[in-house]
């Protein structure tokens, strides 16, 4: 079985039904990839699909040693790592739309090259494998976006990665900055346990903002894991993890560019090369660019309907690949970003208390360090070692108020796994270490703060049967202010028939709230702010589970998938805005909860034209001091139509693609607001539901060269009067951060990537 850490391997259960009783040994995600290192009594290499001219790598395929039920999958970079067995020296390699392969005496480091199609008599049977994907096997409940799914929409960065996904809903914080957010299970994405190559990424002052930190370019898979995440990757995940995998060293393009425009003015540039210095060493070096300087007001409120944008982000990796035991993956990622918005005469360091205005300024470097070893004298067992130190600077000028802050976060994590000399199980332990201070302030309220957690973990998966598995994990850590954290976490699958699948997970998640940073869309407003909670812990219990059943329909690929998880809030701070002219923050007294059901049907309606529907339920309500509310902004039900087509390929792999989606937002809750002539408060009331559509049509001229058109929120619907009082932004009444539908109108976009293999 693979000794990979930091990657979440791909089941491939389309080709189930065609494997006699082999047993898929299933890894679950650790803290670095390991790519499969040579070592004593164990076979590496890679599976590619294709020509050597072709060279891409194919994840997921099935790896075994014939007549035995010894096997394996290839990883998310096409490689595996397989016990020898005296039993057989020939290997089975098959990929679902690739004709099958049998080796005999492999060498270490093969390289295997698997043939498109199956031809039957003249008949060539070519299965494409689905741009979203669930795992049959996985105890989790993991969905994987690959970059194929990223390209269906403008994807500039990840707040805006998941317009085509059911599971995730993306939203502004206000009318003014042009920030966006997520909500997963209910609950704001600061609940989400988000990382990067499965380390801690957006957490702390850049919880809302740092989803404009990693651009959509940048990105080979994400991997949306529901309910409680694995203890490895530490206590703070409550309704589920996103796990961001970036383009690296060993990515198949050498050379990548993305231009993209939009009517709005905003211009972005993304591009990555990668370099192999020697056959130990290689290197890629990632950019991004994002400027806008257009001052545009089509809604006449005197206000700028996008921020001015100065963005730059730049990302440097070198990977080190030993020839025996040992690898290693070191970054340096650095940002500087500046954003003006605010009236449309607006200019930072001017204006006083005469033009209203936001001026953010934001720069970040952080290194990273992975590092594992694989150990030859004992059980097929690895060591593996995580490193980070990051720090942030943040400025905002909103109106007359201003805030400031710099975090400096140090990350150790150190972990130990082994197979207990058993392919059926699998554990890991470790212990990690946590070191972060705050230096913020909010005009002239000080919110300082300095964290030191160290803990130790360990997790235990148990593969008992083809029918059967579980990941038990528990931690615990010490904090200097919030004293012992005990996080137990459970997994469970269970498979009923051969493609209907039942898992279960429970476990329960910790984070520190962020006073400003956590509802950063209420700094445009002219509320003030009555922090009784500065320094507070948030923890959370989530419980629930999914049906996974995977069949065919006019003899065409099908799935459904049934879910429903509950979170229940043990402490929180409570922000309540229910008055319009002030921002409250304290512990929660009552309770606290959100209750999340979401039903999706995906189909192959024909060759090459795929259809996703889905339908999600949520209940999320507070106890507020006042009374129990439910969430404002969170709509009840949401539907989700999604088609997607591409024509046949041609000549050099021209062809169309042409993806569109439909989105149904239910009615949602508006907080009490003050009129615009100031003659009283109008009272909470609810807004009504909306549809909004996405569409992008793509013409591909030939593999690696491609242009892209597309409009977002083609229905036009938009939020009337979005900004309260916005002839007045100095007064008691002016308020922009109450959205809850599009604050633009159509967005008309264009691109053009290029690519060399």
């Amino acid at each position: 079985m693979s000794n990979m850490i930091g990657s979440i391997i791909a089941a491939n259960t389309e080709n189930m039904a065609t494997i006699d009783r082999l047993y898929l040994l299933v890894a679950f995600v650790l803290v670095l990839p390991l790519s499969s290192l040579a070592q004593e009594g164990k076979l590496s290499g890679i599976v590619r699909g294709g020509s050597p001219l072709d060279r891409r790598v194919l994840v997921g395929a099935s790896v075994h040693w014939s007549g035995t039920v010894l096997g394996t999958q290839t990883d998310v970079d096409g490689r595996f790592s397989i016990e020898r067995t005296s039993a057989s020296n020939s290997l089975v390699v098959s990929y679902t739309g690739y004709v099958s392969d049998t080796i005999s005496k492999p060498e270490d480091g093969i390289e295997i090259f698997l043939k498109e199609g199956v031809e039957l008599q003249g008949v060539e049977v070519v299965e494409r494998k689905e741009t979203t994907s669930r795992f049959l096997l996985d105890p989790k409940d993991v969905q994987q976006l690959d970059g194929r799914e990223l390209r269906k929409a403008a994807c500039c960065n990840l707040s805006e990665s998941f317009e085509t996904n059911a599971s995730i809903d993306a939203s502004f914080t206000d009318a003014v900055s042009g920030t966006r957010q997520i909500r997963m299970l209910g609950l704001s994405g600061r609940y989400s346990h988000i990382l990067k190559d499965n380390i801690p990424e957006i957490r702390g002052l850049s919880t809302i903002y740092g989803l404009g930190y990693i651009p959509g370019d940048w990105i080979q898979d994400i991997y949306i894991s529901k309910g409680a995440g694995s203890v490895t990757s530490g206590f703070e995940s409550m309704t589920g993890e996103i796990n961001v995998a970036l383009k690296d060293a060993r990515s198949e393009e050498r050379f990548h560019l993305n231009l993209y425009g939009n009517q709005g003015g905003r211009m972005e540039l993304n591009s990555n090369a990668n370099w192999k210095i020697n056959p130990t060493w290689s290197t890629i070096l990632l950019v991004h660019g994002e400027w806008n300087d257009s001052r545009m007001d089509r809604n006449g409120d005197d206000f700028l309907d996008n921020p001015l944008v100065q963005d730059v982000v730049l990302r440097n990796q070198w990977m080190f690949q030993g020839k025996e035991h040992w690898e290693g993956q070191y970054s340096i990622d650095y940002l500087q970003q500046n954003r003006v918005s605010g009236q449309m005469d607006f200019e930072p360091g001017e204006g006083g208390d005469e033009l209203w205005g936001m001026d953010l300024d934001a720069e970040r470097m952080k290194f990273t360090a992975k590092t594992g070893y694989v150990l030859d004298d004992i059980w097929p067992s690895s060591f593996g070692s995580q490193f980070s130190a990051e720090r942030y600077e943040l400025d905002i000028q909103a109106g007359l108020r201003n805030w400031s802050g710099i975090q400096e976060t140090f990350r150790g994590n150190v972990l130990f796994n082994t197979k207990l000399g058993c392919a059926k199980k699998d554990l890991t332990v470790g212990v990690t270490g946590i070191v972060e201070d705050y230096v913020q302030s909010l005009d002239t309220l000080s919110l300082d703060r300095s964290e030191r957690v160290f803990g130790a973990y360990g997790e235990f998966t148990w593969n008992p049967s083809d029918e059967f598995s579980t990941i038990i994990g528990v931690r615990v850590d010490e904090h200097n202010l919030f004293n012992t954290m005990f996080t137990p976490r459970l997994h469970m699958r269970y498979r009923l028939l051969e493609n209907l699948t039942v898992k279960a997970a429970g476990g329960r998640g910790y984070r520190t709230f962020n006073p400003v940073t956590d509802m950063v869309g209420l700094l445009a407003s002219s509320r003030e702010w009555n922090i009784e909670t500065p320094i507070f812990q948030e923890s959370a219990w989530n419980f629930g589970g999914s049906i996974l059943y995977a069949f065919e329909l006019d003899y065409r690929d099908a799935s459904l998938s049934v879910d429903a998880y509950t979170t229940r809030f043990t402490d929180r701070a409570i922000v309540d805005f229910e008055t319009p002219s002030v921002v409250d923050i304290y512990a929660m007294d009552g309770e606290s909860f959100s209750n999340s059901a979401q039903a999706e049907f995906s189909w192959e309606m024909m060759r090459r034209l795929d259809f996703r529907l889905a339908y999600r339920y949520t209940d999320a309500q507070n106890d507020y001091r006042i009374r129990r509310l439910r969430d404002p902004f969170n709509p009840r039900h949401r539907g989700f139509i999604n088609l997607s087509f591409e024509s046949k390929k041609k000549d050099k792999g021209a062809q169309w693609k042409v993806d569109g989606t439909l989105q149904y937002i239910g009615e949602q809750r508006v907080p009490a607001q003050f009129e615009d002539d100031l003659g009283g408060i109008r009272p909470s009331s609810a807004a009504d539901g909306f549809l909004q559509a996405h569409g992008q049509v793509t013409r591909v001229f030939k593999r690696g060269l491609e242009v892209y058109l597309g409009m977002e929120n083609a229905t036009d619907y938009r939020q009337d009067n979005p900004i309260r009082s916005a002839e007045t932004p100095f007064s008691e009444a002016f308020d922009a951060s109450q959205v809850w539908a599009p604050i633009f109108g159509r967005m008309a976009y264009a691109g053009l990537r290029w690519t060399l293999f």
